[in-house]
């Protein structure tokens, strides 16, 4: 797990920067600073206390902006030990009730055996797909094919996971990386999403959005575990994503869309639906009290 006292020192030490001179950084960069001196910094970086939650994300907020990296370093982490240090429960409060989260009893059940995999890996594609279909018809009342589905899940910079236990399927996670020009006429509502093809995905090493096509979840941890991944995925692409954003139907899903930080961009009334874009930019979806609380903070997450 990641410790935040090793990564303001990590990222001092790579600014060439002594600790009076960080001080006097930070106490320019934001006034919430002013009162610092080296003896407390000093006591952060050797993990004997630490700066408050929102002084926390200030200082990766600092970071991210000094070396043009969200995460300075940490993406230089194996994906597998970013999502290790995330606590799936605290994504679970984050995202708070939706109606495609089911409360599949999964408490007694061995966590380490639910298996994130990408689609293209696993065997219980048809389900995630199947299941996919039917939510995207319930939330935007729009038709979309077996076929198209198939083609963009097997797109390797879409990012499609399916959560297994044992073999079987307990959810999914579906997300497309949109060209940017297609992002913004999807967010625009002059695209539907039933109109996207594959002429419209950004390759792996283009710059691209991530539009979220739909999920689906057994329980609570089982759609924890599958944002955790997302999360960590985005992260480790961070060079190459530039927003991502969802089109909503429901208040569950809006009050999802701005706990994760993502704001109202446009709305449209059509066929007896209110549909709402939401987006932000990955910097402000992936630096927020919330996600900085859940990777640097283990002390506060009730799994450990």
């Amino acid at each position: 797990m990641f410790q935040f006292n090793d990564y303001l020192r990590i990222c001092r030490e790579h600014q060439n920067l002594t600790q009076s001179e960080l001080v006097t950084a930070l106490c320019v960069y934001d006034k919430t600073f002013e009162s610092l001196d080296t003896n407390t910094l000093s006591r952060w970086e050797r993990g004997v206390s630490k700066p408050s939650l929102s002084k926390q994300t200030l200082l990766v907020h600092y970071f991210s902006e000094s070396f043009d990296r969200i995460y300075p370093f940490i993406e230089q982490a194996e994906r597998i030990e970013i999502e290790k240090s995330f606590c799936a429960i605290g994504f679970s409060k984050m995202l708070g009730r939706h109606k495609l989260v089911m409360a599949f009893p999964c408490q007694h059940m061995d966590k380490s055996r639910f298996l994130i995999k990408l689609i293209q890996d696993s065997h219980l594609k048809q389900s995630a797909i199947s299941k996919n279909l039917l939510i995207f018809q319930e939330m935007y009342n729009l038709p979309l094919s077996s076929d198209t589905l198939q083609k963009m899940a097997n797109i390797p910079s879409n990012h499609f996971s399916v959560c297994e236990y044992d073999s079987e399927y307990y959810g999914h996670f579906f997300a497309l990386k949109l060209k940017p020009s297609v992002f913004e006429q999807t967010m625009n509502f002059l695209v539907d999403f039933n109109q996207l093809s594959e002429n419209d995905i950004a390759k792996e090493d283009e710059l691209g959005n991530y539009l979220f096509f739909g999920f689906f979840g057994m329980s609570d941890i089982v759609i924890s575990i599958l944002w955790v991944h997302f999360y960590s995925w985005v992260i480790k692409q961070q060079s190459h994503i530039l927003e991502m954003g969802a089109i909503i139907t429901s208040k569950e899903g809006e009050m999802i869309a701005k706990n994760m930080n993502t704001e109202k961009y446009a709305s449209l009334e059509s066929k007896n639906r209110h549909y709402q874009s939401f987006r932000a930019t990955t910097k402000q979806m992936l630096i927020t009290d919330n996600v900085v609380k859940m990777l640097f903070n283990p002390e506060s997450c009730p799994e450990n």
